[in-house]
Protein backbone atom coordinates (compact mmCIF):
# COMPACT_ATOMS: atom_id res chain seq x y z
CA UNK A 1 0.00 0.00 0.00
CA UNK A 2 1.56 3.26 -0.69
CA UNK A 3 -0.72 5.36 2.58
CA UNK A 4 -0.62 8.43 3.00
CA UNK A 5 2.59 9.66 0.08
CA UNK A 6 1.60 9.39 -3.43
CA UNK A 7 3.43 6.66 -5.76
CA UNK A 8 5.03 9.80 -7.40
CA UNK A 9 6.35 10.78 -3.84
CA UNK A 10 7.44 7.40 -3.04
CA UNK A 11 9.74 7.45 -6.23
CA UNK A 12 11.11 10.70 -6.14
CA UNK A 13 12.45 9.61 -2.17
CA UNK A 14 13.93 6.51 -3.64
CA UNK A 15 15.31 8.82 -6.39
CA UNK A 16 17.11 11.36 -4.28
CA UNK A 17 18.37 8.56 -2.25
CA UNK A 18 20.15 6.55 -5.03
CA UNK A 19 21.41 10.23 -6.28
CA UNK A 20 23.29 10.80 -2.89
CA UNK A 21 24.01 7.09 -3.23
CA UNK A 22 26.14 6.86 -6.40
CA UNK A 23 27.45 11.00 -6.62
CA UNK A 24 27.21 13.28 -9.65
CA UNK A 25 29.25 11.36 -12.13
CA UNK A 26 27.07 8.64 -12.94
CA UNK A 27 25.58 7.22 -15.97
CA UNK A 28 22.09 7.35 -16.79
CA UNK A 29 20.26 5.45 -19.65
CA UNK A 30 19.43 9.21 -20.54
CA UNK A 31 21.93 9.75 -23.92
CA UNK A 32 25.04 11.19 -22.82
CA UNK A 33 23.43 12.68 -19.07
CA UNK A 34 25.46 11.89 -15.62
CA UNK A 35 23.27 11.62 -12.63
CA UNK A 36 24.17 15.48 -12.27
CA UNK A 37 22.34 16.40 -15.34
CA UNK A 38 19.46 14.47 -14.37
CA UNK A 39 19.21 16.03 -11.34
CA UNK A 40 19.28 19.47 -13.07
CA UNK A 41 16.86 18.28 -15.71
CA UNK A 42 13.96 17.57 -13.16
CA UNK A 43 14.82 20.45 -10.32
CA UNK A 44 14.19 23.19 -13.61
CA UNK A 45 11.32 20.92 -15.21
CA UNK A 46 9.02 21.59 -12.11
CA UNK A 47 10.06 24.81 -10.84
CA UNK A 48 11.05 26.65 -13.75
CA UNK A 49 7.90 26.51 -16.08
CA UNK A 50 9.03 28.79 -18.94
CA UNK A 51 12.53 27.24 -19.44
CA UNK A 52 11.14 23.95 -19.13
CA UNK A 53 8.75 24.63 -21.90
CA UNK A 54 12.04 24.12 -23.88
CA UNK A 55 11.28 20.44 -24.29
CA UNK A 56 8.71 21.26 -26.53
CA UNK A 57 8.92 24.72 -28.22
CA UNK A 58 12.11 25.18 -30.01
CA UNK A 59 12.36 28.35 -29.85
CA UNK A 60 12.43 28.16 -25.65
CA UNK A 61 15.47 25.89 -26.44
CA UNK A 62 18.57 27.93 -25.50
CA UNK A 63 16.11 29.76 -22.47
CA UNK A 64 16.22 25.65 -21.32
CA UNK A 65 19.69 24.86 -21.90
CA UNK A 66 20.67 27.90 -20.04
CA UNK A 67 18.38 27.30 -16.77
CA UNK A 68 20.10 23.88 -16.65
CA UNK A 69 23.53 25.04 -17.45
CA UNK A 70 23.19 27.44 -14.33
CA UNK A 71 21.79 24.16 -12.52
CA UNK A 72 24.58 21.67 -13.16
CA UNK A 73 27.01 24.57 -11.25
CA UNK A 74 25.48 24.38 -8.15
CA UNK A 75 26.32 21.54 -5.53
CA UNK A 76 25.15 18.45 -6.67
CA UNK A 77 23.63 17.63 -3.22
CA UNK A 78 22.06 20.81 -3.01
CA UNK A 79 20.15 20.24 -6.64
CA UNK A 80 19.37 17.09 -4.84
CA UNK A 81 18.16 18.38 -1.99
CA UNK A 82 16.17 20.67 -3.63
CA UNK A 83 14.50 18.53 -5.91
CA UNK A 84 13.77 16.33 -3.19
CA UNK A 85 11.83 18.95 -1.31
CA UNK A 86 8.92 18.74 -3.70
CA UNK A 87 8.09 21.71 -6.06
CA UNK A 88 8.41 25.14 -4.94
CA UNK A 89 5.41 26.97 -3.42
CA UNK A 90 4.78 28.54 -6.73
CA UNK A 91 4.70 25.84 -9.30
CA UNK A 92 2.02 24.36 -11.38
CA UNK A 93 3.84 20.74 -10.12
CA UNK A 94 2.41 21.05 -6.68
CA UNK A 95 -1.38 20.87 -7.84
CA UNK A 96 -0.66 18.33 -10.64
CA UNK A 97 2.00 16.12 -8.98
CA UNK A 98 0.53 12.70 -10.10
CA UNK A 99 -0.59 13.39 -12.80
CA UNK A 100 3.15 15.10 -14.12
CA UNK A 101 5.37 13.05 -12.01
CA UNK A 102 3.78 8.88 -11.88
CA UNK A 103 5.76 8.45 -15.06
CA UNK A 104 8.46 10.51 -14.99
CA UNK A 105 9.50 9.76 -11.28
CA UNK A 106 9.15 5.69 -12.26
CA UNK A 107 10.96 5.99 -15.39
CA UNK A 108 13.67 8.29 -14.27
CA UNK A 109 14.66 6.20 -10.82
CA UNK A 110 15.07 3.13 -13.75
CA UNK A 111 16.98 5.34 -16.14
CA UNK A 112 19.49 5.26 -13.28
CA UNK A 113 19.04 1.92 -11.50
CA UNK A 114 19.84 0.03 -14.87
CA UNK A 115 23.00 1.93 -15.91
CA UNK A 116 24.06 1.10 -12.69
CA UNK A 117 23.95 -2.47 -12.81
CA UNK A 118 20.16 -2.86 -11.12
CA UNK A 119 18.64 -4.67 -13.78
CA UNK A 120 16.16 -6.40 -12.02
CA UNK A 121 12.68 -5.89 -12.01
CA UNK A 122 11.34 -4.21 -8.89
CA UNK A 123 8.62 -5.84 -7.10
CA UNK A 124 5.09 -3.20 -6.93
CA UNK A 125 2.46 -3.13 -4.71
CA UNK A 126 -1.18 -3.38 -6.54
CA UNK A 127 -1.78 0.33 -5.95
CA UNK A 128 1.31 0.96 -7.30
CA UNK A 129 0.61 -1.24 -10.58
CA UNK A 130 -2.93 0.17 -10.90
CA UNK A 131 -0.94 3.18 -11.43
CA UNK A 132 1.48 2.45 -13.80
CA UNK A 133 -1.03 -0.05 -15.83
CA UNK A 134 -3.05 3.61 -15.85
CA UNK A 135 -0.32 5.45 -17.31
CA UNK A 136 0.58 2.67 -19.51
CA UNK A 137 -2.71 2.56 -21.19
CA UNK A 138 -3.10 6.69 -21.52
CA UNK A 139 0.17 7.26 -23.06
CA UNK A 140 1.02 3.59 -24.71
CA UNK A 141 -1.24 4.47 -27.69
CA UNK A 142 0.57 7.82 -28.40
CA UNK A 143 3.52 7.05 -28.19
CA UNK A 144 3.10 3.94 -30.52
CA UNK A 145 0.71 5.52 -32.94
CA UNK A 146 3.72 5.83 -35.95
CA UNK A 147 4.00 2.37 -35.76
CA UNK A 148 3.31 0.07 -39.35
CA UNK A 149 1.30 -2.68 -37.87
CA UNK A 150 -1.20 -2.67 -34.61
CA UNK A 151 0.70 -3.08 -31.32
CA UNK A 152 -0.77 -5.04 -28.64
CA UNK A 153 0.01 -4.89 -25.27
CA UNK A 154 -0.14 -7.48 -22.79
CA UNK A 155 0.31 -6.17 -19.31
CA UNK A 156 0.58 -9.11 -16.47
CA UNK A 157 -3.02 -8.87 -14.59
CA UNK A 158 -4.52 -6.31 -16.68
CA UNK A 159 -6.86 -6.06 -19.87
CA UNK A 160 -4.64 -5.28 -22.97
CA UNK A 161 -3.69 -2.07 -24.47
CA UNK A 162 -3.82 -1.50 -28.65
CA UNK A 163 -1.76 0.93 -30.31
CA UNK A 164 -1.58 1.93 -34.17
CA UNK A 165 -4.94 -0.16 -35.12
CA UNK A 166 -5.50 2.34 -38.28
CA UNK A 167 -7.22 -0.12 -39.77
CA UNK A 168 -8.67 -2.02 -37.28
CA UNK A 169 -7.20 -5.28 -37.52
CA UNK A 170 -8.17 -7.57 -35.63
CA UNK A 171 -5.58 -8.95 -32.88
CA UNK A 172 -5.68 -12.45 -33.86
CA UNK A 173 -4.45 -11.48 -37.27
CA UNK A 174 -1.09 -12.40 -38.92
CA UNK A 175 -0.39 -8.52 -39.37
CA UNK A 176 -0.35 -7.60 -35.38
CA UNK A 177 2.86 -7.36 -32.92
CA UNK A 178 2.00 -8.84 -29.61
CA UNK A 179 4.46 -7.31 -26.57
CA UNK A 180 4.14 -9.21 -23.19
CA UNK A 181 5.48 -7.92 -19.78
CA UNK A 182 4.20 -6.85 -16.19
CA UNK A 183 2.71 -2.91 -16.47
CA UNK A 184 6.12 -1.50 -15.24
CA UNK A 185 8.72 -2.97 -17.85
CA UNK A 186 5.74 -1.92 -20.58
CA UNK A 187 5.72 1.25 -19.44
CA UNK A 188 9.62 1.39 -19.72
CA UNK A 189 10.12 0.16 -23.17
CA UNK A 190 6.82 2.26 -24.41
CA UNK A 191 9.26 5.15 -23.52
CA UNK A 192 12.05 3.79 -25.07
CA UNK A 193 14.38 2.48 -22.66
CA UNK A 194 16.48 -0.92 -23.03
CA UNK A 195 17.36 -3.40 -21.78
CA UNK A 196 13.46 -4.37 -20.31
CA UNK A 197 12.13 -7.16 -19.17
CA UNK A 198 9.33 -8.20 -22.22
CA UNK A 199 8.68 -10.36 -25.07
CA UNK A 200 7.81 -9.63 -28.40
CA UNK A 201 6.27 -11.36 -31.00
CA UNK A 202 5.53 -10.55 -34.42
CA UNK A 203 7.72 -7.93 -36.72
CA UNK A 204 9.88 -5.84 -33.97
CA UNK A 205 10.88 -3.45 -37.48
CA UNK A 206 6.70 -2.41 -37.75
CA UNK A 207 7.09 -0.66 -34.00
CA UNK A 208 7.96 2.96 -33.72
CA UNK A 209 8.23 4.46 -30.67
CA UNK A 210 7.77 8.54 -30.40
CA UNK A 211 8.36 11.06 -27.36
CA UNK A 212 5.08 12.57 -26.39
Amino acid sequence: MLGDMSFSSVERARLVALFHQLGPDAPTLCEGWTTRDLAAHLLVRENQPTAALGMFIPALHAHLERAMGKQRQRDYDAIVDDWGAGPGKFSPARLFDSQMNTAEHFVHLEDVRRANGMESEREFSRAAQDKLYGTLRLFAPRMLAKSTQPVVLYPTGFPRVVAANHHRVSEHGEAVVRVFGTAPELLLWAYGRIPVHIKVEGDATAIKISSL
